[in-house]
């Protein structure tokens, strides 16, 4: 499976906000750099600037990083999404959601509110296959 998967990671950041406050960490604890980060500049709702990060992680960085994001959650917030693990999907991908406040902290929270988008994609050719194949990468 490792060499299938497909990690994506989407971050907004608003003008007052400290980019390398949550970039050192995310290095830290993931070693994936600021440089490999696409961004694009965006305007939000009342014309204030929003950068928008954006990274692709594949095959064996993908899942590396997947293996280390898992062992970073509390099993209790990992029993959670299992249990309602039909909400974290979309098609075959699965959706997960880090706040980037307990990041700076290197601290990794799943919330849904001022997150790091995460979105896991493992190719699955039978829809019966989902549940079992991200409950056994979450459980890895």
């Amino acid at each position: 499976m490792a060499n299938k998967i497909e990690v994506s990671i989407e971050m907004i950041f608003h003008a007052t906000e400290n980019t390398k406050k949550i970039f050192e960490p995310i290095f830290d604890l993931f070693q994936i750099k600021e440089e490999e980060f696409s961004e694009e500049k965006i305007v939000g709702h009342y014309g204030n600037p929003i950068l928008l990060f954006k990274t692709i992680l594949e095959k064996k960085r993908g899942a590396e990083f997947v293996q280390s994001l898992v062992s970073k959650i509390s099993q209790a917030q990992i029993d959670e999404v299992l249990d309602n693990i039909d909400m974290y999907f979309e098609d075959s991908s699965l959706f997960l959601r880090i706040g980037k406040g307990e990041i700076v902290n290197k601290i990794i929270n799943l919330q849904q509110n001022n997150a790091i988008k995460i979105k896991i994609k493992v190719p699955i050719y039978k829809k019966d296959d989902i549940v079992r194949t991200y409950t056994e990468l979450l459980r890895a």
